[in-house]
């Protein structure tokens, strides 16, 4: 009897593997992976599975690419539904814990692999998508700003920056920390907007 797979059957194998692929990358990290694991892990010989993936970095480029776009399009819907900053900001921090939520492991890799996949020419897009979407933000906190909700004290650039990487640092963690992604979301924003609100205060630097 014939084992080709009919056509119902191919997408599922192939998510399968991306799946099984993407679990390894993030445990192991891209470099650390080898083809040969990725088909042991979804028990096919490591030459078949060319047959689906022209190569590993196929494999990361769409892992990532479909988190990223999933960002992308979450972010955009954010940007659009609110007008006010600090609702948009709001807004930018629920559709980042969706996407952790959504893709865990693209996540992970990202945080971890980021640095070394930017050096292979094949991921330069990664560069063009971060500043997309790191443009969003910064806009949402120049807004909050200039209409006093924000502190102008505040650097945007380094806001942006000390608010998205600990959240999504939350993926390495979260599972373990006995909280839900909706308390880490809730306690998230909650320590952002009293911390970058445009209300008087000095967080205590200036108490004797």
């Amino acid at each position: 009897m014939s084992r080709r797979k009919t056509a119902p059957e191919a997408p599922a194998r192939r998510d399968l593997i991306l799946a099984e692929a993407a679990s390894l990358f993030a445990r192991k990290g891209v470099a650390a992976t080898t083809v040969r694991e990725i088909a042991d892990a979804v028990d096919i010989q490591a030459g078949s599975l060319y047959h689906w993936f022209e190569s590993k970095e196929e494999m990361v480029d769409e892992l990532l690419t479909g988190a990223m776009d999933d960002l992308a399009t979450r972010y955009q819907e954010a940007v659009e539904e609110h007008t006010e900053p600090l609702p948009r900001l709001r807004a930018l921090v629920h559709a980042a814990f969706q996407v952790i939520a959504a893709h865990p492991d693209a996540c992970t890799v990202y945080l971890r692999d980021y640095t070394y996949l930017t050096t292979l020419p094949r991921f330069a897009h990664l560069d063009e998508s971060s500043l997309r979407v790191r443009a969003l933000w910064i806009d949402t906190l120049e807004a909050g700003i200039a209409a006093g909700e924000v502190r102008a004290d505040l650097a945007p650039d380094l806001v942006y920056r000390y608010l998205t990487y600990p959240l999504w640092l939350s993926v390495g963690w979260h599972r373990t920390s006995g909280h839900s992604l909706e308390e880490l979301e809730e306690q998230f924003l909650r320590l952002v907007l009293d911390g970058v609100n445009g209300a008087d205060s000095d967080l205590g630097m200036n108490s004797g």
